[in-house]
């Protein structure tokens, strides 16, 4: 199953897994090795880019001086 850019990060993980666990048997031939391989440091690399744009847009929501709640970025959020 080729990797297309529209897949869920769930999906992406779901064909890491069966990749592992493919190659961990040891079943396959040195070739398709190779190629399971490199298709699972792609699949690494793309879900490592997804969960880096999820932390983006992760904001705690906090109690602003006057009661308010505001958005404060994750990565200047106090964590509780």
């Amino acid at each position: 199953m080729p990797k297309t850019k529209s897949q869920s990060f769930e999906a992406n993980m779901t064909r890491l897994e069966e990749i592992v666990h493919s190659l961990e048997d040891g079943s396959v031939p040195l070739e398709e090795a190779m190629k399971l391989f490199q298709e699972g440091t792609a699949l690494v690399g793309s879900c490592g880019k997804l969960l880096d744009e999820a932390e983006l847009q992760i904001v705690k929501l906090t109690a602003g001086p006057d009661g308010s709640i505001q958005e404060v970025p994750f990565e200047n959020a106090e964590l509780n």
